[in-house]
């Protein structure tokens, strides 16, 4: 592969890798021939490191076009992220992306860890695996590292599945500040125990850290609490949210009406920790959020396991996000929530029950995730939509449930019907004060606009339903990962700006 930067400095992020015999054009050099300015055929023109033996280039004869910034010893990060260590140790002081640069300048004795500088002034540690070096490090001082968080990608515990759930602290007491509810069969990284075995600190693959009563973990065959270091004066654990990533999409708005819905709902009895889901096929689909109770991998988005947490709760009816809402069907418009009956719903409803009314009474939702109108555009204009629109909101504040609403995907056919009808969205969500996610501008940027060959569905992953919730940059560029992705931001930002 070929890494291409902006500028000619080994420790500046790779912008792009391409094939190694991918054609492309040198038009520049710097003045001591390290590096070749090259142009490729998209007009993109960026630096690569002149390799005499390999690049047929006559570099005499090219122009001098920028000083060159050659560091010794750096190294790429290679893995989807790398965590990034303070100097002692002892904290997360950033997620690396990929293909960021390090210059190191020392390693652990054993070698599983290296010491840099990032290219914002930043020094500490990374762990060696997931990093692509080209010197070697014998020569590198050695330096002592205690770092109390397992460098192991594998986990070697978890929650007992039988103990119904477990709480992570930040202090090994039962009086410790509560970080996160762990539900059961978490994979946890267990690195250290106190004095009389009665409590763990234990990692998160995302990043979270806390201490667990030992009594609910289950360690891995192989493994016994004898191997696990102990710590003799175990202080608190600093609370660590990871960071939003770099260029995430941020397409959420929450009005200032959506607090005293949420308080007048609490006080008819609603579930602060429940949503509910009213939509049609792009909801009414094992790719929206159902898989989520059998796994996931939140990759740079883990700082949204807290909103998972807390939403991975029985309604009564089934898991919050495994179940199918009465208010969701296949094929449905916005005519089918709040104007038609719907008999074949069963005993579930009664008798001339709306669908939305229906659902909202059996669940009692703190929340609705609200996206319908796909099948209204060939054949209702935007006054029909905003009518129907209006009453399903106004339902839903009636009830107590605020609504969280989305503007509408593209479609091939229909298009400018679709935009017309998200202008409704974002005048409702403007009127009524609540919060609304611009799914459209997410979608719109994504190979095919992140539609599926038929020009209605949301594109889907290979792998799927199970990579529709695995936030890699591969599978966010599918409609359905990103829709996933921009509706669980929607929770956490509505939980922590109005359910709190």
């Amino acid at each position: 592969m070929l890494y291409v930067r902006d500028r000619p400095g080994t420790l500046l992020a790779v912008n792009r890798t391409v094939s190694s015999v991918a054609p492309w054009e040198a038009i520049g050099r710097t003045g001591d021939n390290q590096w070749l300015q090259i142009e490729f055929s998209d007009g993109y023109s960026g630096w690569i490191v002149y390799l005499p033996d390999e690049h047929d280039v006559d570099i005499t004869s090219l122009p001098v076009t920028a000083d060159s910034l050659m560091t010794d010893r750096v190294a790429l990060v290679t893995a989807e992220t790398q965590q990034f260590y303070t100097d002692a140790g002892d904290n997360i002081q950033a997620d690396l992306a990929r293909l960021s640069a390090l210059r190191i300048d020392a390693r652990s004795s054993d070698g599983a860890w290296l010491h840099g500088v990032d290219t914002e002034g930043r020094t500490g540690w990374v762990a060696s695996e997931g990093m692509l070096l080209t010197f070697s490090t014998e020569s590198l001082e050695v330096r002592e590292v205690t770092i109390s968080v397992s460098a192991v990608a594998e986990p070697n515990g978890r929650v007992r599945l039988d103990s119904g759930g477990l709480r992570l602290r930040q202090f090994p007491s039962s009086e410790g500040t509560i970080l996160l509810n762990l539900i059961a069969g978490t994979a946890v990284v267990v690195s250290e125990r106190t004095s009389d075995n009665a409590w763990l600190l234990v990692q998160l693959r995302e990043g979270y850290r806390g201490w667990v009563s030992s009594q609910f973990v289950e360690l891995n065959e192989g493994i016994d609490l004898s191997m696990i270091r102990v710590n003799e004066s175990p202080q608190p654990v600093p609370y660590f949210v990871p960071p939003t990533p770099v260029g995430a999409p941020q397409v959420m708005t929450v009005g200032g009406g959506a607090r005293n819905i949420f308080l007048n709902g609490q006080a008819r009895g609603n579930r602060s920790n429940i949503f509910t889901t009213v939509g049609d096929s792009l909801t009414d689909t094992p790719y929206f959020l159902r898989t989520i109770p059998n796994g996931f991998d939140l990759g740079q988005y883990g700082y949204l396991l807290p909103v998972i947490q807390f939403f991975n709760a029985d309604t009564g009816l089934g898991n919050a996000f495994a179940r199918r809402a009465i208010s969701t069907r296949a094929g449905w418009s916005t005519f089918s929530v709040v104007v038609e009956q719907h008999p074949d719903l069963g005993g579930t409803c009664n008798p001339g029950e709306l669908a939305l009314e229906c659902e909202y009474r059996l669940t009692r939702p703190a929340y609705a995730l609200i996206m319908i109108g796909t099948n209204d555009a060939p054949a209702f204009g935007a006054d029909q939509y905003r009518a129907n629109m209006t009453r399903i909101i106004e339902i839903s504040i009636a009830n107590g449930v605020v609504p969280i609403l989305s503007t509408l995907p593209p479609r091939a056919e229909f298009n400018e019907r679709i935009i017309e009808y998200n202008a409704v969205m974002l005048q409702l969500s403007q009127a009524y004060g609540v919060p609304i996610t611009d799914l459209y501008s997410a979608l719109i940027n994504l190979p095919n606009r992140g539609l599926d060959a038929d020009g209605v569905h949301l594109s889907i992953p290979p792998g799927a339903p199970a990579t529709t919730m695995i936030f890699n940059s591969t599978n966010l560029q599918y409609g359905t990962t990103m829709r996933n992705l921009t509706a669980l931001q929607a929770l956490e930002q509505v939980r922590s700006l109005v359910g709190y």
